[in-house]
């Protein structure tokens, strides 16, 4: 019985407009395609024709049962007195709606599906299931719901999470597959009427030519050349084919080197073909058409009736006696007489699974990975814009890393190109930046700690199934300057170049024939800077001592030498000379390269400078300007005493009692070595002091004593920086004395000094903070800062003159007061008067 309800009927349980008397009804369905119905109905004198309207809803049996269907399209023929329509199944209602913007992000199959119906423009009477568990990321923005979760692009439902859609009514399914393999068996035939076997040999390989890539991007064959197929002589002649593995020796691949020999890229490509052949290239395609109507009950077809029993997306296998194999098709499509209630046709194809494309899903052609590379400026905004659509919720879903997979990936294969055009065309400042962000970003991804090759941890294969907590901010920021960094070096590489070709086209336009080659490439980029000759024969000619020919400089153990006349600066960093000599044949002898003391004497002034290149990144690093800089937890104090006069560099130190913990963000430079000195003594043995650095959000220990003793003790421990700025921590279990604190760039062991922009001497502090001035005999202090002027009696204020106006704070009497002085005035015939002044 097929009935017919009006447009708006979401309720079947009546028998709505009525019943029709179709003289054909066939309902046919693909897998993840198209469920329609097509109907003819005479026009009948009972006018039930009439129902058949346009958006009208038609209930017919089919192979899924009782199913709704919406007319789409009504043609009436005049001729044989009949109306076809055509219907779509009442899934596709959801073509009409509209998803603008719903982005399921690491969600199972279910949650995903129902994320996208709850998304749409309006509500629906659809409901959704999946048994798919795994999960996935897709980003739906202005499309239908049906665009969702069958459409063709990369970011539809059935592409992310896979799975085979069941549409039942008003229910929507999208399960791991459809159908069974319930041991149905047929044997090749062809010329059968109803039963077809169809063959496609045309891309059928016997013999195949495997082709890979050499290191300096020549095209690599085996030495054997040529594999055949073990099916070769079933065919009349071989039939050759050249295929492209994607292989290249020596290339870097997410990290790694897949092919560092030759010998090894030789047996991948023998694997490669072995899996061609395993997958069935070297065997004809199979299609099989079941066409039911023509069948007979006769001799010769009963071995065909169990695919009576089959269904849409079942399998069935053939056994293929030209080359004795079984070949696993697929129903991929059916049509269902409504009105017999059986099959008419069968749809079998063959679903082979490509082992190519799970080796090598993009697989490129020989002349792509041969052309040169040209680097070109990206828009940047866009890309940035769709990684801060990521990590909103600061976990780092395997969605997500996948995503976050095959931007590094990108990143990693592009900056080997990057580096050296930058450094052939002596583009350093943004290359260095553009190398630190990549480090940053690839710290960040590797958990926190140094990257230095492969896949980062959270998204190596042992970690990229799992969710990871992230702060959401972070992962953003490290991905948002990765780009500004690399749209700045591509942009300079860009202008570089065109600055070269301009001049280039400059200089054959005036016909200076000057120019000799240009080489496009650019691997070798020179420039010549007439009239610069440095020439030092002995160690006098290193600095001149003339009058005019030196300005030198001295600032935190740094020794500048600028020689003016020839814009050159020499600088000596760490006690150490660097002497650099360019092409002129200048030449040192007995120059000790590593000095601790340097003397230079200008007419009779001997200056001596010891010590030098060390710099401590730790700003009141004793404890001599109180607790500012540092962060503190339960008591900590500072003093200055004999014991710190006697044992301590500084003079002062951190009172730090049980329990309590110091703490102090600074700047260092990134990726680099440093070094972490400290003095310290506790009240008792047995108690435990700490030393870490906190980087990238991650906590490390330097230094970890469990057994503390009652003597000066002096530790040193080194670390490699991961970011611009960290933070180091001292916690104590038991009291003790902590001093001389030093954070130093190097693996030397530097001595203590206070940091560069600090100035300590007796009742005289300059720091960051300003300027402090104190006194020996009372406690009153002043201090100048950019914001106030402020004078101390202790801890306690008592004026503080301030851009908002000066006011007396407190003025404390302990004494008599005396205003002014007693005058005595005598005045001749009245008496003695006594003036008040």
């Amino acid at each position: 019985m097929v009935l017919v309800y009006d447009s708006k009927t979401q309720e079947f349980s009546n028998d709505g407009l009525g019943t029709v008397t179709p003289s054909s009804c066939v309902v046919s369905e693909e897998i993840n395609g198209a469920f329609e119905l097509e109907l003819t109905h005479p026009v009948d004198s009972f006018g039930k024709w009439k129902r058949l309207q346009k958006n009208n809803i038609i209930r017919a049996n089919t192979h899924r049962g009782i199913q709704a269907f919406r007319i789409y399209r009504v043609v009436k023929n005049v001729v044989d007195g009949t109306v076809k329509v055509n219907a779509r199944h009442i899934f596709y209602d959801l073509l009409a709606n509209f998803v603008e913007d719903v982005r399921p992000t690491g969600k199972t199959g279910a949650e995903a599906g129902q994320q996208i119906l709850s998304g749409c423009q309006y509500l629906t009477p659809f409901t959704f299931s999946s048994d798919i568990t795994h999960t996935s990321t897709a980003y739906y923005l202005r499309q239908s719901p049906v665009q969702a979760f069958l459409g063709d692009t990369d970011q539809a439902f059935i592409s992310r999470w896979g799975g085979e859609i069941v549409r039942d009514n008003f229910s929507i399914a999208v399960n791991t597959r459809l159908g069974a393999d319930n041991g149905v068996r047929i044997a090749y035939g062809k010329n059968m009427a109803g039963l077809e076997f169809q063959e496609d040999a045309s891309g059928v390989a016997t013999r195949i030519l495997p082709a890979a890539l050499t290191e300096d991007n020549q095209i690599l064959l085996l030495p054997e050349k040529y594999i055949d197929s073990s099916h070769i002589s079933e065919y009349p002649f071989p039939i050759v084919a050249m295929l492209d593995t994607g292989f290249q020796v020596g290339k870097e691949v997410d990290g790694a080197v897949p092919y560092p020999t030759v010998d090894s890229c030789y047996t991948a490509m023998r694997q490669f073909v072995s899996d061609r052949y395993l997958a069935g290239a070297d065997i004809p395609k199979l299609s099989l058409s079941v066409d039911f109507v023509d069948w007979k009950d006769i001799t010769g077809y009963e071995k065909y009736r169990s695919l009576l029993t089959v269904n849409l997306g079942d399998d069935v296998t053939v056994d293929y006696a030209p080359f004795g194999v079984s070949v696993k098709l697929r129903v991929c499509a059916v049509s269902y007489n409504c009105l017999t209630d059986r099959f008419e046709t069968l749809t079998v194809g063959e679903k082979r699974i490509s082992v190519v494309n799970s080796i090598n899903s993009a697989s490129r052609q020989l002349s792509e990975v041969k052309r040169e590379i040209t680097v070109t400026n990206q828009n940047v905004s866009s890309v940035t814009e769709n990684v801060s659509d990521l990590n909103s919720d600061d976990k780092l879903t395997p969605g997500e890393k996948s995503a976050a997979l095959r931007e590094w990936s990108s990143f990693a294969n592009e900056k080997g190109t990057l580096s050296t055009q930058a450094t052939a065309l002596g583009i350093t400042t943004e290359l260095s930046a553009y190398n630190d962000s990549f480090q940053l970003l690839s710290n960040y991804l590797n958990g926190g700690a140094l990257y230095t090759t492969g896949i980062p941890l959270w998204l190596d294969s042992g970690h990229l199934s799992v969710t990871t907590e992230i702060s959401g901010t972070q992962y953003r920021q490290k991905f948002e300057d990765y780009y500004a960094a690399r749209n700045t070096l591509v942009q300079a590489i860009t202008a570089k170049l065109k600055a070269l070709a301009d001049t280039a086209q400059n200089g054959v336009n005036a016909n200076t024939n000057e120019i000799t080659t240009i080489n496009s490439t650019l691997t070798t980029v020179q420039t010549d800077v007439n009239g610069l000759q440095t020439s030092v024969s002995s160690i006098d000619d290193q600095i001149s001592n003339t009058e005019d020919g030196i300005a030198l400089r001295l600032s935190n153990a740094e020794s500048t030498i600028e020689q003016h006349s020839a814009s050159i600066v020499t600088k000596v960093e760490s006690s150490t000379f660097d002497g650099y000599v360019s092409e002129n044949d200048a030449q040192f002898s007995d120059v000790d390269t590593r000095l601790t003391t340097m003397q230079q004497t200008v007419d009779g002034l001997s200056l001596s400078i010891s010590r030098t290149g060390y710099r401590n990144l730790l700003k009141n690093s004793a404890g001599r300007n109180g607790l500012t800089f540092w962060s503190t937890t339960e008591t900590v104090t500072t003093v200055s005493n004999t014991d710190t006069s006697n044992n301590t560099v500084s003079n002062s130190a951190f009172l730090m009692a049980a329990g309590s913990a110091i703490s102090q963000d600074f700047s260092l430079k990134f990726n680099a070595a440093h070094t972490v000195s400290l003095l310290f003594r506790a009240s008792g043995s047995g108690g435990t002091v700490t030393v870490s650095i906190t980087q990238n959000g991650a906590e490390s220990v330097l230094y970890d004593n469990a057994n503390t003793g009652t003597d000066w003790e002096f530790v040193t421990f080194s670390f490699h920086s991961l970011d611009t700025v960290c933070s180091i921590k001292i916690t104590a279990s038991i009291e003790i004395l902590a001093s001389d604190l030093i954070v130093s760039e190097g693996t030397n062991i530097a001595p203590w000094v206070q940091s560069d922009e600090e100035l300590y001497t007796t009742n005289f502090i300059a720091d960051s903070t300003g300027l402090t001035i104190g006194s020996n005999t009372t406690d009153m202090k002043a201090h100048i800062s950019t914001s106030a002027f402020e004078i101390y009696r202790g801890d306690d204020l008592r004026i503080n003159v301030a851009p908002d106006g000066t006011r007396l704070q407190k003025t404390i009497i302990e004494d008599d007061l005396t205003v002014g002085s007693v005058k005595e005035i005598v005045r001749a015939g009245v008496g003695v008067d006594f003036v008040v002044i």
